[in-house]
């Protein structure tokens, strides 16, 4: 049988690991790509460049292309509604089952399956679901008694499954399917890497946190589930050698919960993959030891999210309970061995006040080696603890559940959930000061700041400075460059009559 995954926007670790488990199993992958240039739902929102590089049909003909016996999106919040009208644009094309699996669908799934265009939800992790799925299909029609899924046999009848274990090692799955997006996405400039599943964390603004809860009661939980390092560096040598990319980017919640695992994979990584890397952190998770390891193997970049810098919004909001004085001692150790850091922070929290992103510029304008401050705005994902706060206090209106679950709330890199005018203009000014500090050393982050400087934010536009700082920092930092340098590949294929997203490559006619 053949399975065609539809992405948009950035590679999907997850669709690459399904599709490698799927051959395994005598069945074809096939993938239909949009990029949507300035308007990826992650990155880039930028709707007047988005609308001039629409490519309108362009993805519903490479679906129709490849053939396929069955249609399957892996979604996000933000991602939801590009996928379900999609998915009904496709149901007008071709008569075969849509699946829609993902984050959202885990966390959303009574909401999904009752969209006219949707015929089976996955409710967990994939690659085992459908396989199964499709050795039905092959041997005459679908089994809707296969665990993890939720099948709609005819409107209004919904069967709803059973969840099924998580795979318990994840060494014995085959390696991620890189060949699936090769033709469609430029791997040679950094290559996009995963070394487990899960956090050890229970942040309540973080969907994983949810899917966590989710799987408790599963056999085979484990709060963070990792591969061996002798996994990890086999799939960086193959695909090294394949594709020879320029650096690393591991996209784990945290890069690994245990300092072991880190020490022994910094050592094997010098020898025998010597490659620049980025990773995340968390401020709980970082001592000297392994900072100086990480540094010493090429790590150019621990990504750290700080979110608040009050104790009680981190303690009480969002459930992250490092005290102050410990991330201090965190930012301590980086700073003390240079190790080039970045800190995320979240703007607009329930409680959130300026006395709060005043003590977190003061933080800001004294370090050295923070490399860039990564403001973003409170987005709002299903399900989550920090919503039951914001409706109990009378931040967020009751009704903005049912929005929240249609993903109709703003991108975190851009507006963000709602909130009332003045509150956006403050988080906007500071927003704007936070980025800012990215590109001045720290004398002039502290002159800057003591000054009072940074209130010429509050009336100058906002989108314009914000745009100027972003381009910036792509031709600065090394991993924002890296990303630039896809766009302009991504740009070119527009003009190649041999690739799928060949600009003239669209429906005929539209239905």
């Amino acid at each position: 049988m053949r399975v065609t995954f539809v992405v948009m926007g950035w590679e999907n670790i997850s669709v690459e690991y399904i599709s490698s488990y799927v051959k395994t199993r005598g069945h074809e992958v096939r993938l239909a790509y949009e990029q949507a240039l300035f308007d990826d739902k992650n990155y880039l929102c930028i709707p007047f460049a988005a609308k001039i590089l629409d490519q309108g049909s362009n993805i519903i003909k490479q679906i129709i292309d490849t053939s396929p016996d069955i249609v399957a999106f892996s979604v996000m919040a933000v991602s939801f509604q590009w996928a379900i009208k999609l998915s009904e644009e496709i149901k007008k094309y071709l008569d075969v089952p849509v699946v829609f699996g993902g984050a959202h669908a885990i966390m959303c799934p009574e909401r999904i399956i009752n969209k006219k265009s949707v015929d089976v939800v996955c409710t967990g992790e994939g690659e085992f679901a459908l396989a199964d799925l499709l050795d039905s299909m092959e041997n005459g029609g679908i089994d809707t008694s296969i665990k993890g899924f939720w099948f709609k046999t005819k409107p209004g009848e919904i069967i709803k499954n059973e969840k099924r274990p998580l795979i318990a090692d994840l060494d014995s799955m085959p390696l991620p399917d890189k060949d699936l997006f090769a033709p469609y996405v430029p791997i040679k400039n950094y290559y996009l890497a995963s070394t487990s599943r899960g956090c050890p964390f229970n942040c309540t603004y973080c969907s994983v946190s949810y899917i966590t809860k989710l799987e408790k009661e599963l056999e085979n939980f484990k709060k963070v589930r990792e591969r061996s390092v002798d996994s990890v560096i086999e799939e960086l040598k193959i695909n090294k050698a394949k594709y020879n990319f320029k650096w690393i980017d591991f996209r784990n919640s945290v890069f690994s919960p245990s300092k072991n695992w880190i020490l022994e994979y910094c050592e094997r990584h010098k020898k025998e993959i010597n490659l620049p890397f980025r990773i995340f952190g968390h401020p709980l998770l970082i001592n000297e030891e392994m900072a100086i390891a990480l540094k010493e193997a090429g790590c150019f970049a621990i990504q750290i999210g700080l979110e608040s810098y009050d104790p009680h919004v981190r303690n009480d909001i969002l459930k992250r309970y490092e005290s102050n004085e410990q991330i201090n001692n965190a930012i301590d150790i980086l700073e003390k061995n240079k190790v080039p850091y970045s800190l995320d922070y979240i703007l607009g929290l329930p409680d959130q006040n300026e006395e709060e992103l005043k003590k977190a510029a003061e933080l800001f304008s004294g370090l050295k080696y923070c490399y860039r401050i990564s403001p973003f705005m409170l987005s709002y994902l299903p399900k989550l603890e920090i919503i039951d706060y914001a409706i109990e206090h009378g931040m967020l209106d009751k009704n903005e559940r049912e929005k929240i679950e249609e993903g109709l709330h703003g991108n975190y890199m851009y507006e963000g959930s709602d909130m009332d005018k003045d509150k956006r203009r403050l988080m906007n000014t500071y927003k704007l000061l936070f980025r800012s500090m990215s590109f001045m050393p720290s004398w002039l982050r502290k002159i800057f700041y003591k000054s009072k400087l940074y209130f010429i934010f509050y009336a100058i536009p906002f989108d314009l400075i914000l745009r100027s700082f972003d381009l910036t920092m792509v031709i600065r930092d090394h991993d924002a460059r890296a990303y630039a340098l896809n766009y302009w590949w991504w740009f070119k294929k527009r003009f190649n009559p041999k690739h799928p997203n060949y600009f003239l490559n669209k429906m005929k006619k539209e239905k």
